[in-house]
């Protein structure tokens, strides 16, 4: 991994407000406490968080998380703000953001702010690429970028050509390591992470090896996301009541490069593996992929984050266990109305955000979006969520799977 993003690592910090939690939804979840790095790590810095985030809530029914109430935002009615913005996507790689985040965006833009015009760029997980796109867009007249980084060190240099220009930047869903950042809209890593290892914990034995496959070091999200797991995980792996293998980084979150690290993780375990804790829903299927290979495909755990309608299908076929799921339509909702008061100059609701996070050494404001775990019991919060289409997710399905009939 490159040492730049380890010493941005070092200055990471997210303090959490009491409304953000991680709602897991199985009563026999079994949390252990810890931090710190597994053995042979491939990072060796020290946990990002500057003060502990509420404890994860371990058996709430998933219609106490269905009835959360929303946190205020921003007027919820159409303005008549003018002008571009600019959203910068970080690659194609992982489904969500052209299929989810960017869509969403563009609806809630074209609600909210009917006279904006949204400028959506994909970098291909290229950071130089993604500040060209962020140069571009400002010379097109973008009043405001939201940038999801490629690479969240990298991208300070786009906050500060952004902000040469009076352009301010809110970063989406990735740290961007820059003091000038403006707002921050995502979630919260590292109790997702903690959801990942408390769930793969309540699903695995005594003696049991868990495979890790972590996602992009070029990631702020990954490294946070694996402290949270590490934090759950690491007790059991210094008391060899659980195995440690693989524990790498997948590059671009690249389900193809997931595939090879898995068969690498097999060949040199002769299979025996019973968990793979994989960092998203790209690695899941690249390591399901493998998986099918070896012939383990629907015998071992396997989890996810995003809930995509592609690892749902996969949860359905019970190739993959489970994925953590925040609502992308809310992001992309929250984002809008920040967008919104940056465009008309006016500031938002003073309970508008949820937490700070700190970015190149300041405090930067927060909104983040609480998160479940999903598996085929409770698919069909999707479904009323309006995430999935039932249509789609079913089609191949057979009738009485989850909320297929």
């Amino acid at each position: 991994m490159n040492s730049s993003g380890d010493n941005a690592r070092a200055r990471w910090g997210f303090r959490v407000g009491s409304g953000l939690a991680v709602v897991m939804l199985s009563a026999s979840l079994v949390a252990c406490g810890g931090s710190g790095a597994g053995s042979n790590p491939p990072s060796a810095a020290p946990s990002a968080a500057a003060t502990t985030a509420p404890s994860v809530a371990a058996s709430l029914p998933a219609s106490a998380a269905a009835s959360a109430p929303a946190s205020a935002g921003a007027s919820a009615g159409s303005t008549d703000a003018t002008g571009k913005v600019a959203f910068l996507l970080p690659d194609n790689t992982t489904p969500r953001w052209t299929s989810q985040d960017g869509p969403s965006f563009e609806k809630w833009m074209k609600q909210l702010a009917p006279n904006v015009q949204v400028i959506t760029n994909v970098a291909n997980n290229d950071p130089q690429q993604q500040l060209s796109q962020a140069q571009a867009a400002i010379a097109q007249g973008a009043k405001v970028l939201v940038v999801v980084a490629v690479d969240g060190t990298q991208a300070a240099k786009i906050v500060e050509t952004a902000n040469a220009a009076n352009v301010p930047v809110v970063a989406y869903t990735r740290q961007i390591q820059s003091p000038n950042v403006k707002y921050m809209i995502g979630d919260d890593p590292g109790e997702i992470g903690k959801a990942l290892g408390t769930w793969t914990m309540a699903n695995t034995k005594d003696g049991d090896t868990i495979a890790v496959i972590a996602g992009s070091t070029t990631d702020s999200f990954a490294h946070l996301e694996r402290d949270g797991w590490m934090s759950v995980l690491k007790p059991a792996f210094d008391s060899s009541s659980r195995k440690l293998v693989g524990d790498v980084w997948t590059p671009g979150w690249d389900p193809v490069k997931a595939h090879g690290l898995m068969d690498a993780i097999l060949t040199s375990t002769q299979n025996n593996i019973q968990a793979v804790l994989a960092a998203n829903d790209s690695t899941a299927e690249g390591s399901i992929a493998s998986l099918k290979t070896h012939g383990l495909a629907g015998k071992i755990p396997v989890t996810g984050i995003d809930a995509t309608l592609s690892a749902d299908k996969l949860i359905l076929q019970g190739l993959q266990s489970m994925s953590v799921w925040r609502s992308v339509d809310d992001e992309a909702k929250y984002t809008s109305q920040i967008v919104v008061n940056l465009l008309t100059g006016t500031a938002p609701p003073a309970d508008f955000f949820t937490s700070t996070v700190t970015l190149g050494g300041a405090s930067i404001p927060m909104k983040a979006v609480p998160s479940i775990v999903i598996d085929k019991t409770n698919m069909q919060t999707l479904i009323d969520a309006g995430a999935i289409s039932k249509t789609e997710l079913c089609n191949g399905i057979p009738a009485g799977t989850g909320p297929c009939n």
